[in-house]
């Protein structure tokens, strides 16, 4: 078995995809990317994932944030996971451990005044149940996060695109 065969078998990549079909997909990512280093990015991801360097689930989770503005991009790279590979499963546990580390990130920022921190639950959970308008969180939360901008950028994520104060900064 050569060492492209046991690579396909590793990953358990869909052996029906033909060759011809990868090299349409890699001069359009070289196409769409050109002269960004979003595609030489890609490229080393792809190379480090056939080498064994990272995971399925790390390249899962950093190919979607290179191809996030070229969803047509990111279909065509999901066509060749392996079968029992979810990557919509796999970006959802993504998500969640941002959304912890943003939590306990803000937990340690605050750790001195448990008021703030206190505040910054009720924001989330007025988010979480609809209380407030997204904007109006927004501004909640740009208010509490003033002088620890970090805090803000990595929240603004959870924010539906076109809210008014996700865009500007």
């Amino acid at each position: 078995m050569d060492s492209s065969s046991k690579q396909r078998k590793r990953a358990g990549m869909n052996t029906e995809l033909i060759l011809e079909h990868a090299v349409r997909y890699m001069k359009s990512v070289a196409e769409k990317l050109d002269g960004e280093k979003t595609a030489e990015t890609f490229f080393h991801l792809i190379k480090d994932f056939n080498e064994y360097r990272i995971d399925i689930y790390k390249l899962i989770t950093k190919v979607y944030e290179l191809l996030k503005a070229h969803p047509d991009l990111l279909e065509g790279f999901y066509a060749f996971l392996p079968e029992d590979v979810d990557p919509l499963s796999i970006l959802r546990k993504k998500t969640q451990e941002d959304a912890v580390s943003l939590v306990l990130k803000v937990k340690w920022r605050f750790r001195h005044n448990v008021r703030l921190y206190n505040r910054f639950l009720t924001i989330v959970n007025q988010y979480g149940s609809m209380q407030k308008p997204a904007a109006v969180i927004c501004q909640d939360m740009r208010t509490l996060f003033q002088g620890n901008e970090d805090l803000f950028e990595a929240f603004k994520k959870y924010l539906p695109a076109g809210t008014p104060g996700v865009e500007d900064n």
